[in-house]
């Protein structure tokens, strides 16, 4: 078992959830763009 190349999908798998995270709570980037799209239109 190679355990640098789980260390390093364990930090990516991170990053996904926090990021998705962020985008669930209406902060995030594309929660933003959504919202710009929408009331442009």
């Amino acid at each position: 078992m190679n355990f640098q190349i789980s260390e390093k999908w364990k930090k990516i798998l991170l990053i996904i959830v926090i990021v998705v995270a962020i985008e669930f709570t209406g902060y995030g980037f594309f929660a933003s763009l959504f919202r710009l799209i929408n009331s442009a239109s």
